[in-house]
């Protein structure tokens, strides 16, 4: 399982209760890293399931909520954005370079 990341922004109705949101984005089965409360957004990951396809913001993750007699369900934006004050959730990627001293490839 690898790590899908997610960058959640937060309705202007809600600014003033982002800790709420977070706290039901976390119920939901978001690992919050960052709230930036000056920019209204928040930054989490979630584990993404194995055998799981790249499709943008409509990526498919694994949560660790388990819901009464189930076993773990699928996260995807379309979950996220539907928690009260979300106003989109998008996943996001990272880029990473090799160092200038490293062989080009």
């Amino acid at each position: 399982m690898t790590a899908q990341h997610w960058i959640i922004t937060v309705d202007e109705e809600h600014l003033e209760t982002m800790d709420e949101v977070v706290s039901e984005l976390e119920a939901s089965g978001l690992v919050v890293d960052k709230v930036l409360r000056s920019l209204g957004q928040i930054t989490g990951h979630t584990e993404e399931a194995s055998g799981a396809t790249d499709q943008g913001a409509t990526t498919s993750v694994q949560s660790s909520v388990v819901g009464a007699g189930s076993g773990p369900r699928t996260l995807g934006a379309a979950d996220l954005a539907a928690v009260p004050g979300v106003a989109s959730a998008d996943s996001s990627r990272r880029h990473r370079i090799a160092p200038p001293d490293a062989e080009v490839q």
